[in-house]
């Protein structure tokens, strides 16, 4: 009777207990998710300079540009943004080509995005991707 009395009474705390430790381990798990999703979105856009740099070096601009775009495909390319450079403003053969790729960081849970924009507001995290190479065909 006593041993029934005793569990009884520690029902009650493990409920508590859990209504505790519930919301940390799901914003722990929702954490870890968005952490792969931004690290997912970094490198599909460092993937894309390169790309868009192989391109840039062995066809024209408007290849560059696509380049970057199909390669962006798997991700959501809303504010993508691709500058292609060459030294002197000219392209020339043996000169190099460069490539920036910019998109504007996107975070899907809403707690996690709320914490995102009040740590880095007004300027919301951009990712960036830079490839060099030299232009091979003028």
């Amino acid at each position: 009777m006593i041993i029934r009395r005793y569990l009884n009474n520690k029902r009650g705390q493990a409920i508590v207990e859990t209504a505790v430790v519930l919301p940390i381990v799901v914003l722990l798990l929702f954490s870890i998710v968005e952490f792969g999703q931004i690290l997912n979105q970094y490198l599909v856009i460092t993937a894309a300079a390169r790309e868009g740099a192989r391109a840039a070096a062995v066809s024209n601009d408007a290849g560059a540009q696509t380049a970057v775009v199909d390669s962006v495909a798997s991700i959501n390319n809303d504010g993508l943004a691709v500058s292609i450079t060459y030294p002197e403003g000219k392209r020339e053969q043996g000169k190099s080509v460069t490539v920036t790729v910019s998109k504007p960081l996107q975070v899907t849970t809403p707690i996690i995005r709320e914490l995102i924009e009040q740590a880095f507001a007004p300027d919301l995290p951009v990712i960036i991707a830079q490839s060099v190479m030299r232009v091979e065909q003028p």
